[in-house]
């Protein structure tokens, strides 16, 4: 049997130099390369262990708020996503400790081990893109913990002035820097008033230490990037066409009209109240259908529709929307018109 080389060894090809200076450097980018795809297979196995059916009935109260909270912005894959990464990094992450530790227990790569020996607390960042360098972006992260370089996977596009914000994992193979641990919400805008505002409340609680301030925060900061950014799939013109008739309000009040003609419901003040909430607060929305599916069902809630006994799920049914955007809207403009009687 042919005797294992050591890195410190004399290299076997006579140059006098160390084997790792030498000849050993050849067999470095497919070591890397196997590392990342054992890291990579450790994520992967993780994801498709939770969520845990226990636990998915013991928080079935979180994604019924994560859902009506986020619906409006993102797609029900992505706000699962989302809700699943909040419960096992944020809020118990004891049993992704555990499954760190036990990888790092059956690999037999001492640099997968290596790796693995930072991964334990996975970095939440809301980081602002500063710098683009070939494959690596350099983040600042807005809740003032440093600056970090991410590289970037290849399908995915940045630009400088973009924000992100997710969880990642240390790659200490490389000082500061961080892999992708799942999915992300972009601020494509970069809008300084969402950034503003997220550093600023992270300021003003900083008597919490970050993972306590994200059990608080995680939904605000995800809603108030989806307001910003609207984060949907791909649309296509005719729906963005539809998206921007929302603006002029002219279909949503078209649509609550239609409603109440075709059901015979007399209101008091509905489509006025509507068209106030659409002028000021001029809401995005994918399509006219959920605000004026929240229009009715506010309507209910205030009290301004006769004679209409119909449950939240048949009004969704109706405009063809879920009853988790219904509520939304509906939950919107109560509170718009709350605020405004109140001042």
């Amino acid at each position: 049997m042919a005797e294992q080389i050591r890195r410190n060894d004399p290299c076997p090809c006579g140059s006098g130099k160390k084997y790792k200076k030498c000849h050993g450097l050849l067999n470095q980018t497919n070591i890397n390369q196997l590392i990342d795809e054992e890291l990579e297979q450790v994520i992967g196995r993780f994801y498709s262990l939770v969520p845990v059916p226990g636990h998915v009935k013991q928080n079935a109260q979180l994604f019924v708020e994560w859902e009506r909270r986020l619906s409006p912005y993102y797609d029900r894959e992505t706000i699962h996503s989302q809700a699943v990464d909040y419960m096992y990094l944020i809020q118990e992450p004891e049993f992704w400790s555990m499954h760190v530790r036990n990888s790092s227990e059956k690999t037999v790569r001492p640099g997968v081990q290596d790796v693995l020996s930072g991964w334990e607390h996975p970095v939440s960042l809301f980081g602002v893109v500063e710098s683009i360098n070939e494959s690596a972006a350099r983040l600042r992260d807005v809740f003032g913990s440093g600056s970090y370089t991410l590289d970037i996977p290849k399908d995915m596009e940045l630009s400088v002035g973009e924000a992100l914000f997710g969880h990642f994992l240390k790659d200490n193979r490389k000082e500061d820097r961080v892999m992708l641990m799942n999915g992300l919400a972009f601020l494509e805008s970069g809008n300084p008033d969402v950034l503003h505002a997220v550093e600023q409340l992270r300021k003003k609680k900083l008597h919490l230490d970050q993972r306590e301030f994200l059990k608080l925060y995680s939904l605000d900061i995800y809603e108030m990037i989806g307001r910003d950014e609207a984060v949907l799939p791909l649309i296509s013109d005719e729906e963005k066409g539809r998206t921007d008739s929302v603006k002029e309000g002219s279909d949503v009040l078209s649509l609550v009209g239609q409603f109440l003609s075709e059901n015979e419901v007399e209101s008091t003040g509905l489509e006025e109240k509507t068209g106030h909430f659409l002028e000021q607060v001029n809401p995005k929305a994918r399509k006219p259908e959920g605000v004026a599916a929240g229009a009715i069902r506010f309507g209910q809630m205030a009290g301004l529709l006769e004679d209409l006994d119909l449950p939240k799920t048949r009004i969704a049914e109706h405009f063809d929307v879920s009853p988790s955007t219904v509520q939304k809207y509906a939950d919107d403009m109560l509170k718009f018109h709350r605020v405004k009687a109140e001042a």
